[in-house]
């Protein structure tokens, strides 16, 4: 049967532009999907806006969760971004959802009554959108969902999301929809070079090639039929519109049926979305991310593990903790508020106790702040300043961020060259220092005590073999160290990342060295991919009573690894 490709446009109907990947996604419409999509992609306020609002009306009355690595993030950058997409399709607050508050009288109620309102959004259909940062697992994973939302998967552990899969279970009411117990995933391509988390790759596998392509199939006919009805309609040409009736029942059902259980895994590009980014979007990109960023964030080229020894040899992810965010500190914040960062929200501080910071100096200004607990260090929570900013930003971060804190003492340890920068003779150290312990003139109440004094020159061979043994468990006399991977995603990236530079001498010897290419990178990528961050960290290490136990074992520690 002839099928017409347009519809008679009149003033009834609202034209609105849609990318093929939107039109894709929204003609399979599949149970779960997993779409890894470059920068700029409207992955969320476009396709997972209006996918949720599809599910909303499909499944009237149910939970979700809308999953994120931490509140802060949840609430400043992904719920807005799909609340703003919600509004570009039409939706208003008031009349289609509402935000941390009960719903007005005339919305749908969800299936059960929620404990709390706290970072939900409910919709008109009864719908109850819960947020949960993964940094507070715990709080979600007793509770029921229909469908789960999972955004910027590549910052989620998914050992930490599988907790609330079980989540995911039935309820008899919504068993007749596609989206019922279904995840709605989306990420820029992951980049484990920086950790980044991949595992949304495992789920291609779940993705029936076939089943996809009769959902596409299925799809466009009853579009195709959609189409016809309409314009038979404008026509009053009431025979064919009985006949096109049937047919869409027909095809509607097939497109139910061919649905169920389905899984789309997707990978695409920035270029899907070019007519509204326009050419020039991705030369600016270009030429400020480089040619290796580029392939990865926009073209969507999965990044490989370059060869190569890591500097941090003995690092592993049991040095990174995630259950360092007390919740309750973020159930005063509302979506969209500006969120105050404070170390109140830090489950690991004694505000009791004094603070230690390992500090670099430089274009990065680098700061990370930690606390020696019984046997363990904890680090805390990192700082850095770029250009134009320097000494007196980063020390206004770090006033404002502990605030709060009690014991106002503050042991400051780091590169003695920073008593004097080569370069400009500028006392960095002091300077910092002043700016702690004074705002404007005014005592901020803390002190610092300069922890680095008359030290020698730290050696990066020296820096190896110390942070080998620091993180290697060899001694039970030298701390375990713990780092908060969310409070120190900097430090985190920067130390995996730090790569060994072996240098061989004529004599044939070898020597260990970091390799500080990284430094030389455009400013706004310093702080996630270069290894100021590190180095920081080296001088909070580097104590006499910790190098003098780990140069117990010298004979060991100071033989190079192998090249290649």
């Amino acid at each position: 049967m002839s099928r017409k490709t347009h519809v008679k446009i009149n003033d009834n109907i609202l034209v609105r532009f849609a990318t093929w990947l939107k039109m894709m996604v929204d003609l399979i419409a599949p149970k779960n999907l997993f779409l890894v999509a470059g920068r700029g992609g409207a992955k969320t306020t476009d396709i997972v806006s209006e996918r949720s609002i599809k599910i909303c009306e499909d499944m009237p009355g149910a939970y979700f969760f809308f999953s994120s690595d931490t509140y802060t993030n949840a609430l400043k950058n992904i719920v807005p971004s799909l609340i703003e997409g919600w509004k570009r399709k039409g939706w208003k607050e008031g009349i289609d959802y509402v935000t941390d508050q009960p719903p007005p009288a005339h919305f749908l109620l969800p299936y059960k009554q929620p404990e709390t309102y706290r970072h939900t959004i409910s919709t008109r259909y009864g719908n109850l959108f819960i947020l949960v940062s993964l940094d507070v697992i715990t709080s979600a994973v007793g509770n029921s969902f229909q469908h789960g939302f999972v955004d910027e998967a590549r910052n989620q552990n998914f050992q930490k999301l599988k907790k609330l899969m079980p989540a995911l279970r039935g309820y008899p009411l919504f068993g007749h929809s596609v989206y019922y117990r279904g995840l709605t995933v989306t990420t820029d391509m992951p980049n484990v070079l920086e950790g980044d988390f991949d595992w949304i790759f495992d789920r291609e596998k779940e993705m029936n090639v076939q089943q996809i392509k009769d959902c596409l199939n299925v799809a466009i006919t009853l579009n195709k039929v959609k189409r016809e009805l309409y314009n038979a309609l404008q026509d009053k040409e009431y025979a064919k519109v009985k006949l096109l009736q049937k047919q869409l029942f027909r095809w509607m059902v097939d497109w139910v049926r061919v649905r169920k259980d389905s899984t789309l895994f997707y990978v695409v590009s920035s270029f899907a979305n070019v007519d509204i980014l326009t050419p020039g979007y991705f030369k600016d990109s270009l030429e400020a991310l480089g040619i290796e960023e580029f392939k990865s964030a926009i073209v969507s080229l999965r990044p490989s593990l370059k060869k190569g020894e890591k500097f941090y040899v003995n690092l592993g992810e049991h040095h990174f903790y995630d259950d360092g965010i007390i919740s309750s500190y973020y159930d005063k914040f509302k979506i969209g508020d500006a969120v105050e960062q404070s170390s109140l929200a830090l489950r690991y501080v004694n505000h009791n106790a004094e603070l230690d910071a390992g500090v670099d100096f430089g274009d990065m200004c680098s700061m990370v702040t930690g606390q020696e607990t019984g046997n363990y260090v904890y680090l805390l929570k990192d700082f850095y300043t770029l250009p134009p900013e320097s000494s007196k930003e980063l020390a206004l971060q770090f006033t404002e961020f502990y605030k709060y804190h009690k014991r106002k003492t503050l042991n400051l340890y780091y590169d003695r060259s920073g008593n004097q920068y080569s370069k400009i003779r500028r006392d960095w150290v002091s300077e910092l220092a002043d700016f702690i312990e004074y705002k404007d003139g005014i005592s901020t109440g803390w002190t610092v005590n300069l922890m680095s004094r008359n030290q020698a020159t730290i050696m990066q061979e020296e820096e190896y073999n110390l942070m080998k043994n620091m993180l290697g468990d060899y001694d039970s006399n030298l701390p375990t160290v713990k780092i908060d991977k969310f409070g120190c995603r900097e430090l985190k990236s920067s130390m995996e990342l730090a790569k060994i530079k072996i240098k061989i001498k004529t004599n044939g010897s070898k020597t260990i060295h970091k390799d500080k290419s990284s430094e030389k990178l455009p400013a706004a990528k310093l702080p996630m991919l270069s290894t100021n961050m590190s180095d920081a960290i080296k001088y909070f290490f580097f104590r006499p009573a910790w190098v003098k136990i780990a140069m117990k074992r010298k004979q060991s520690t100071l033989s190079a690894p192998s090249i290649g």
